[in-house]
């Protein structure tokens, strides 16, 4: 009875040992950054950039390879001696996660300092798929943008930089992208508008602009507007360009408003004879003929404003020379926007010329 007694006794011990070691949590695996920073949890994803970590309070923390100074993974406490080592099973690893999160991970741009490239590669690796010939997985790279949000507008517009020498395929991806993460911030705008006007590929062109159309992105607009008024026509045609493109009736009417009138200067310093041509005027039932008196020496003089650059860059916008008066280009954003039909314009400039001329049968 005593045998007995003293082998049910080491059993409960063993037992206790057993489910004390069983209990007892796995050492974390710690990260020292060359930060100085440390950094404990468990790492639940590794990919080939970036270490994902579990940290406290269920929190998932992406952390750059290249941030880390040394890594020590934890390991499962050493079982007492009195407790047989128990088998386990071997654990299959986890296949990476479809979108792993990015945590803290430093975004660009914009930052205080330059983040090191390889973060940069850590999130476009997510992204990458947004200019891939396959639709599935251009659908699922535009999901895991969106589940990114925020943190992954500066990514997105890092890729339209052209030091970052991205394919069109990819940047059009972006942009396509950008269209459900809007509104964007100042620099966003901006970048939209560079991209509408400066990039070298037409479909990324085109993309960008119909980007800022969807947004409503009137900064990249006006960002626009200011090179379609200058003199340089490098800039002035691509911004046009860019313009009929976005095809916002707002700015055409802010290029037709800062026409100047021309003005002209003319002498005739000679003070010759003058040349009387007697012209037939519609003035009357019946007409009226009345003498013109023309100069018949030189006459030399100057023209101010006889074109301008609002002028020349609607001309691109129209795709047509209609002249360079404020009043003619008015006339043509009123027949686009529907204000006018061209019978009611034609209509509209006879019976403006009859009332400068003072008919008598218009009672003026």
């Amino acid at each position: 009875m005593r045998t007995i007694g003293i082998l049910s006794l080491c059993l409960a011990l063993a037992a206790a040992s057993a489910c004390a070691a069983e209990e007892a949590p796995a050492a974390p695996d710690v990260l020292e950054l060359k930060s100085g920073e440390r950094v404990e949890g468990r790492i639940v994803n590794e990919t080939e950039f970036a270490y994902f970590v579990a940290i406290e309070g269920g929190e998932q923390r992406g952390i750059a390879k290249t941030r880390v100074k040394s890594l020590k993974r934890g390991a499962a406490p050493a079982a007492q001696p009195v407790a047989e080592p128990k088998a386990e099973a071997p654990q299959t690893p986890a296949p990476p996660a479809a979108n792993p999160p990015a945590g803290n991970v430093p975004l660009f741009p914009p930052v205080k300092e330059a983040p090191e490239a390889d973060e940069l590669q850590a999130l476009v690796a997510q992204l990458k798929d947004l200019g891939a010939p396959q639709r599935d997985l251009r659908a699922a790279a535009l999901k895991r943008a969106n589940d990114l949000g925020f943190r992954a507008v500066p990514v997105l517009l890092a890729m339209l930089r052209p030091e970052n020498k991205q394919p069109p395929e990819l940047r059009m991806g972006a942009l396509r992208a950008l269209t459900d993460l809007g509104p964007l911030d100042a620099q966003g705008a901006v970048t939209l508008g560079w991209a509408a006007m400066m990039e070298p590929d037409p479909e990324v062109r085109r993309e960008a602009a119909r980007t800022i159309r969807a947004l409503k992105e009137d900064r990249a607009v006006e960002w626009i507007l200011q090179f379609a008024v200058r003199d340089d026509a490098r800039y002035r045609t691509p911004a046009a360009l860019a313009l009929r493109e976005i095809n916002d009736d707002r700015a055409f009417a802010t290029l037709a408003g800062l026409i100047p009138m021309p003005t002209v200067n003319a002498a005739n310093p000679g003070n010759g004879p003058t040349e009387v041509r007697r012209v037939d005027l519609p003035i009357g039932p019946h007409g009226t003929r009345m003498p013109i008196h023309l100069p018949t020496s030189d006459v030399i003089g100057t023209v101010e404003n006889a074109t301008s650059p609002p002028a020349e860059a609607l001309k691109v916008i129209a795709q047509k020379d209609i002249g360079s008066l404020p009043g003619v280009w008015i006339a043509w954003l009123n027949e686009k926007v529907g204000t006018w039909t061209r019978e009611e314009r034609e209509r509209s400039r006879k019976e403006s010329l009859v009332n400068k001329i003072g008919n008598p049968h218009t009672g003026q």
